[in-house]
């Protein structure tokens, strides 16, 4: 197993145990017999007995993030191609609950432009004025489980629903280890830095940058989601872009005025 495989606990171990060789060996090459060199022997067998406790402690990551990252892409590059057929050019809206009968969030794919036209079918929607395909967000499975295991309530506030989405990009789902979120007008920006799970949005960036638009994958979808149920507006997904050299993924949405 390479060592970048390793989670952190097991490569501290490593270097603990590599440092207790150094001291022992040090200790025992310089033949002293002094204080110095007890005191040198007793921090190896310190960072010994660390070393194996955190190996005996600390199992390491049960997924490897590479294949676990690809898991919803193919889903989502479907769901765009299907979409792409279709003839539908828009981009992928998020509809919050409460509208149209609905108690949860929907996501609307339309042939162009929406403007809040009612949605009173599904999955297909068809009449004068829009069409297109109306679909449960690939979010919805979390969405879903936060509600029911973390009794996930979304606030109203645009800075409250900034930090919702740093807790759960950060401390609930643990896909990326900082997460900032911003707004300027109707323009929601959320930036994921050191993103676990880039692998997968690099994959749908190279099949079209549009997969990401149409389709976006759970973990954008839940973030445009909450905005969605915390406005009561429709939230529009406006670009997700992982950056070409650090794991870093900025999502971009709007806000549509109806």
């Amino acid at each position: 197993m390479k060592i970048a495989n390793l989670n952190p606990s097991y490569r501290a171990a490593i270097v603990l145990i590599i440092m207790a060789g150094v001291l022992i060996a040090t200790a025992i090459l310089t033949d002293r017999g002094d204080f110095t060199s007890a005191a040198l022997v007793v921090a190896g067998l310190a960072c010994l007995l660390t070393g194996i406790f955190f190996i005996t402690l600390s199992g390491s990551d049960p997924l490897d993030l590479r294949y676990l990252s690809l898991l919803p892409v193919q889903g989502c590059i479907n769901l765009a191609h299907t979409c792409a057929d279709l003839g539908l050019q828009g981009n992928a809206h998020i509809i919050p609950g409460g509208r149209d009968g609905r108690t949860h969030p929907m996501q609307l794919v339309p042939v162009a432009d929406y403007a809040g036209t009612p949605l009173l079918t599904d999955p297909f929607i068809i009449g004068p004025d829009m069409a297109g395909i109306l679909t449960e967000p690939s979010c919805a499975p979390i969405l879903r489980l936060l509600r029911e295991l973390e009794h996930l309530a979304i606030p109203t506030d645009m800075t409250a629903l900034h930090g919702l989405t740093r807790e759960i990009g950060v401390d609930v789902l643990e896909v990326a280890e900082r997460v900032r979120a911003s707004h300027e007008e109707e323009i929601i920006t959320v930036t994921m830095e050191n993103y676990r799970l880039i692998d997968g949005c690099r994959a749908m960036l190279s099949e079209s940058p549009k997969c990401c638009i149409a389709s976006p994958c759970p973990v954008c979808s839940i973030f445009a989601a909450i905005y969605a149920e915390g406005s009561g507006k429709v939230i529009r997904v406006e670009r997700c872009a992982p950056d070409v050299k650090k794991p870093n993924v900025t999502a971009v949405f709007s806000v549509l005025n109806e």
